[in-house]
C-alpha cells in the first residue's frame, strides 16, 4: 500500500546499543563546556578521577548534594572505580568483543558531532516551512546507472530535454509518462505521484517541487536516481496527520470481483451498527495492524498511495467511514479516528534534525561539505596543487577496474596537503587511489582523479576531527569514559558475581554454612473453613471438632454434607502451614490444637482448625529459594569490595571534595 516512487526515502529509526546494567547514578547528562572541572578528585590505581567526571556519573549538574549524601555517594563511585580498574586489570577491555561495541558506541555518538550546526538548523527550518504545505506532482524519470561516465550523462539529459519538449508542444503528460518514464510505476500511475510533503522525495526533486508553480514543466531535475520531468499539479496548505484504521480485502486473498463483493457486504454491515473493530480482527487481510483492530500509525500527505490517502483525508470527522475504496492492493474500508496540526516547530525541531541525519543523501551532502570547510579552516589546512599532478602521469585506466596499484620504487613523498601539526604525502593518496577506486564506465581519468582527491581530503578532516573530540569536546570525553567504565563493569560483575551466583554447588554450600539464617518461624498446620452464613458455620466448628477424634475424617469430610442441599458451595476451605503473619486471623485466635471460636470477617465466617503445632526450624534450600540468592550475591559482592580495596590504592583529595556543594 505504500507508494513505490524508484528513489523515495525510507526513513528507519537508528539502532542506539546501550547497557542498562549501570547503577543508578549512571546518568547520560550533557554537561556544558563551564561546567567541567578538571580538578583530580580521587586517584584509584593510579587511575586520577577528575570532578567533572565525578559530578557527570552523579548525573546532577544543577545542583549537589549536602556533604552527608556527598560522603556516601562518593564511597559508592569508589567501589565503582574499584570495580573498573579489576576489569581493566584482567585485559577485558582488550577483548574484541568489548572494544568492537565502545567502538559502535562512539561512532553512534560522535555522529551528532561531525555535522555543522548552522547548516543542520538551516536545513531543519527549511523543512518545516515546507511541512505545513502538501504538494500533487508527478513526474517522468530518465535513469542513470550506477557507474554512470560522462557520456551517460549528456545522454541521458538529451532524452530528457527531449520528453520536456515534446510535453511543452501538447503531448499529455500522462500517455508520454507511460511511454518513456523508467520508473517501473509509471506503468500504473502515469507518472501522477499523489500529494507528499517535506522528506519524503529526494532532496533535489523536493526543491524543484516546492520552487516550482502548478502547471509548469520545469528544467529536467538530477537526483541519484537520474534526471526527473516534474510537473506540479496543485498545492495546498498542509492536511495535517490523521489516525486511522482500515479494513483490507486484498486482491492476494481474493480475485477482483470476489474483493469488492466481501468489501460492500463488510460496509452494510458497519452501516448496520457492527463494531468496526470487530470486522476488521475478523476479515481484514491486512494482518500488520488487523489484530488490533485494522488502526495504522499516525500518517500525513505521502505515506500511502493515492487513492488511500485521498478517502483518508475526506473523512470529516472522528467516526466518520468511507465507502470501499479501490487500489492496486484490494479494497478498503476507512475510519477516521483523531486529526491533528503540524506541531510548531520548536516541538518538532530536534525530530526533524534526526531525519535529516539519518536520510543522507544531498542533504547530507551540504552537511558535510559546511562541516569540511570548517575544518579547513578550524585545522589550517593547505595543499600544494603541483604535488597533485603527478597522479595525472601515474594513474591508468586500470583504475576503473580497481585493480590499479601503487608503483614501486616510486618516492611519492612530497607533502600533498597539511594541516596543523600534520603533513599527508602523495603516496598516503596513492594508498587511498589503490584502496578505494571501484568499477566504472571508462571517463575521464582526471575528473575521476579529482573526486577521489576530494573524497580523500574530506575523509581525512573528518577522522582527524573525529579522532579530537576527547579533547575538543570534554562533555564527549566524559560520556564515552562513562560507557567504558560502564562496559567494563558489566562484564567484570559477570565474571565475578552473576555466574558465581548461578553455579549451583556454590549456593549449596553457602546455604550449609548460613542454614541457621534460613529459619521458619513457629507455625501452624492448620485448615481455614470459608462459610456464607452464622448457622452453618456453627455446624462446621461442630463438624470440624468430631473431625480431630477420627484419622479417616478428612476436611472433605467436614464440608460435603455442609454443602450437599446447595448448588454453590457455601463452605469452602484451604489448609497449608502458616505463620503469625500469614493471614490475620492467626493474630486473634489462640494457638492450640483444635478448633476455634467463629470469626466474623468481611461479611463471611471463619473457623480455624489447628491440627499441629511446629517449632521454629531451618528452610530447606528450596523455601529459602530467591532469599539465599540474593544473600549469596550480597556476599560474593562484599568478599569482592573488601579484596578490592585491600589490593588498589585509593586516593581521595578532601580539600578538592570540600569545594562541591
Amino acid at each position: 500500500m505504500y507508494k513505490s516512487l524508484i528513489g523515495k526515502s525510507r526513513i528507519c529509526a537508528p539502532v542506539w546499543h546501550m547497557l542498562a546494567v549501570l547503577f543508578s547514578f549512571l546518568l547520560v547528562q550533557n554537561i556544558s563546556a563551564q561546567q567541567i572541572n578538571d580538578d583530580i578528585l580521587l586517584v584509584v590505581d593510579n587511575r586520577e578521577i577528575t570532578t567533572a567526571e565525578f559530578l557527570h556519573h552523579w548525573g546532577k549538574s544543577d545542583f549537589y548534594p549536602d556533604p552527608g549524601m556527598m560522603e556516601e555517594y562518593l564511597e559508592l563511585f569508589i567501589d565503582f572505580q574499584l570495580k573498573v580498574a579489576h576489569a581493566r586489570e584482567e585485559g577485558i577491555h582488550r577483548e574484541a568483543s568489548v572494544r568492537n561495541a565502545l567502538a559502535q558506541y562512539r561512532r553512534n555518538l560522535a555522529a551528532p558531532y561531525l555535522g555543522d550546526p548552522d547548516m543542520e538548523e538551516k536545513l531543519a527550518r527549511e523543512a518545516y516551512g515546507r511541512l505545513l504545505y502538501d504538494v500533487n506532482a508527478s513526474h517522468i524519470l530518465v535513469r542513470l546507472a550506477p557507474g554512470y561516465s560522462p557520456d551517460d550523462t549528456l545522454m541521458a539529459w538529451d532524452k530528457a530535454m527531449q520528453i520536456r519538449q515534446s510535453l511543452l508542444d501538447g503531448e499529455p503528460f500522462e500517455i508520454v509518462a507511460r511511454a518513456t518514464s523508467d520508473d517501473p510505476s509509471a506503468k500504473l500511475n502515469s507518472g501522477h505521484l499523489g500529494y507528499f510533503t517535506a522528506l519524503q522525495m529526494l532532496y533535489p526533486f523536493e526543491n524543484a517541487v516546492f520552487a516550482a508553480e502548478p502547471g509548469e514543466i520545469g528544467m529536467p531535475v538530477r537526483s541519484r536516481s537520474g534526471y526527473h520531468i516534474i510537473r506540479v499539479n496543485e498545492k495546498r496548505k498542509s492536511s495535517g496527520e490523521i489516525k486511522a484504521a482500515h479494513i483490507m480485502i486484498g486482491y492476494n486473498h481474493y480475485d477482483i470481483q470476489e474483493a469488492e463483493k466481501k468489501a460492500r457486504d463488510i460496509y452494510k454491515s458497519l452501516l448496520a451498527g457492527q463494531s468496526f473493530e470487530d470486522l476488521a480482527i475478523e476479515h481484514s487481510t491486512d494482518f500488520n495492524n488487523a489484530g488490533h483492530g485494522g488502526i495504522l500509525d499516525w500518517f500525513g500527505a505521502g505515506r500511502f498511495i493515492p487513492e488511500f490517502e485521498t478517502a483518508a483525508f475526506a473523512l470529516q470527522k472522528p467516526g466518520d467511514i468511507s465507502e470501499p475504496v479501490r487500489t492496486s492492493y484490494g479494497w478498503h474500508i476507512i475510519k477516521l479516528i483523531d486529526q491533528r496540526e503540524i506541531p510548531p516547530f520548536d516541538q518538532v525541531r530536534k525530530q526533524l534534525l534526526d531525519r535529516i541525519r539519518e536520510q543522507g543523501g544531498s542533504r547530507y551532502a551540504l552537511i558535510r561539505n559546511a562541516l569540511v570547510e570548517r575544518l579547513m579552516k578550524e585545522w589550517g589546512f593547505s595543499e600544494d596543487p603541483r604535488a597533485f599532478d603527478i597522479f595525472y602521469h601515474i594513474v591508468d585506466e586500470r583504475v576503473f577496474e580497481g585493480t590499479w596499484t601503487v608503483p614501486e620504487n616510486m618516492p611519492l613523498d612530497r607533502v600533498i596537503f597539511s594541516v596543523t601539526g600534520k603533513k599527508v604525502t602523495q603516496r598516503d593518496f596513492a594508498e587511498f587511489i589503490s584502496e578505494n577506486s571501484y568499477r566504472s564506465k571508462p571517463w575521464s581519468i582526471d575528473e575521476y582523479l579529482y573526486l577521489l582527491y576530494r573524497d580523500f581530503v574530506d575523509n581525512w578532516l573528518v577522522e582527524l576531527e573525529e579522532g579530537n573530540l576527547e579533547n575538543k569536546y570534554p562533555e564527549f570525553r566524559l560520556m564515552i569514559n562513562q560507557y567504558t567504565d560502564g562496559m567494563l563493569l558489566y562484564e567484570i560483575s559477570q565474571r565475578e558475581v552473576w555466574s558465581p551466583v548461578r553455579d549451583s554447588a556454590g549456593v549449596a554450600e553457602f546455604y550449609k554454612r548460613r542454614i541457621d539464617d534460613y529459619m521458619w518461624d513457629r507455625r501452624i498446620s492448620a485448615t481455614v473453613y470459608t462459610i456464607s452464613d452464622s448457622r452453618l458455620a456453627a455446624r462446621t466448628a461442630r463438624r470440624a471438632r468430631r473431625s480431630v477424634r477420627f484419622s479417616s475424617r478428612d476436611d472433605n469430610w467436614v464440608v460435603d454434607r455442609l454443602n450437599r442441599s446447595s448448588r454453590e458451595d457455601r463452605v469452602t476451605f484451604e489448609r497449608g502451614l502458616y505463620t503469625a503473619g500469614d493471614k490475620d486471623i492467626f493474630g486473634i485466635i489462640p494457638w492450640e490444637e483444635g478448633a476455634s471460636d467463629i470469626l466474623s470477617v468481611n461479611d463471611t465466617y471463619k473457623v480455624v482448625l489447628i491440627h499441629e503445632i511446629l517449632d521454629p526450624e531451618p528452610k530447606s534450600q528450596e523455601e529459602a529459594g530467591e532469599q539465599i540468592i540474593k544473600d549469596y550475591q550480597e556476599y560474593l559482592e562484599d568478599r569482592w569490595i573488601t579484596m578490592l580495596r585491600e589490593k588498589y590504592h585509593i586516593k581521595v583529595n578532601r580539600e578538592v571534595l570540600s569545594t562541591i556543594n
